[in-house]
């Protein structure tokens, strides 16, 4: 796919009042590359990953996307893993592991929810939170609550019919007037009513704010691309010890390594991974 074709937009912005801070996205575009990306999964499951590539992306604006953030859900519904993976260039990409074709739904206890962080100075942070009953947005309002100590409202959708699909992220900042919670809560709860089309990233800002403004702090252009060379699988297969190296060749034949993400296929010869061997 070439570059560009699928792109969205994240706004992170704060209300004039200064009570709320809120990332918006409309993920339409994203929803389209996963469907070309992926086109062994169907329209429920590509809405799945739209999902968690939608959390993603307004989590990252937490951080005014200035490091790498991926989002890893395993659980024991419909998809045994999700994957979600955010780069602070812009660039996005996510893959979805079918699990069992008869559960409820989708997502779903037990397993667990792993985010993982780098920093511009790379070092990594790691978590991982238990699944609660619920959706993606669930999860992620459990995993800002308890592990961030954060007060935030997640509201996604995307529906498989018509690709249509978005995100709000909503943070009560300190000393939020109790009157000023009860409003908001009342707009995201009559957000419902608001067709998914309607719903743009400057409407919703305008939704969250009832009309007195926001200022924008930040904003990101999303590009749903897989990052994959063959130097970079290389590179990942020369850590393995020279046993399973060995191990991954049974003959001459080359070697074809599929990458998850986006399918590409690399064909990896026995000299390069065991110098000499060729």
């Amino acid at each position: 796919m070439e570059d560009g074709i699928h792109q969205a937009r994240v706004i992170k912005a704060l209300t004039k009042d200064r009570h709320i801070r809120l990332s918006s996205l409309d993920a339409s575009p994203l929803w389209d590359g996963v469907r070309r990306g992926h086109p062994h999964l169907d329209p429920e499951a590509c809405a799945c990953l739209t999902e968690l590539l939608s959390a993603t992306a307004l989590l990252q604006g937490r951080t005014v996307f200035e490091e790498r953030l991926q989002l890893l859900v395993k659980g024991s519904g419909r998809a045994r893993a999700v994957v979600a993976d955010c780069w602070p260039d812009g660039t996005i990409r996510g893959v979805l592991d079918l699990g069992d074709a008869k559960a409820e739904r989708w997502i779903q206890a037990p397993g667990v929810l792993q985010v993982m962080r780098s920093n511009p100075a790379g070092a990594p942070y790691i978590g991982n939170l238990e699944l609660v009953e619920g959706g993606i947005q669930v999860q992620v309002e459990h995993y800002l609550q308890n592990s961030e100590q954060i007060q935030a409202s997640l509201t996604l959708w995307c529906d498989s019919s018509t690709g249509e699909a978005g995100g709000l992220l909503v943070e009560l900042l300190p000393d939020c007037p109790p009157a000023r919670v009860a409003r908001l809560v009342q707009a995201i709860e009559g957000l419902e009513v608001v067709p998914h089309w309607e719903r743009t990233p400057e409407f919703l800002a305008s939704w969250v704010s009832q009309g007195e403004g926001t200022e924008e702090l930040a904003a990101m252009d999303l590009t749903y691309r897989c990052r994959c060379t063959r130097e970079t699988l290389l590179e990942t297969l020369r850590g393995f010890s020279a046993a399973q190296k060995a191990d991954l060749f049974h003959d001459e034949s080359p070697l074809e390594v599929r990458c998850d993400y986006c399918g590409r296929l690399y064909p990896i010869t026995r000299g390069d991974l065991l110098p000499g061997q060729a």
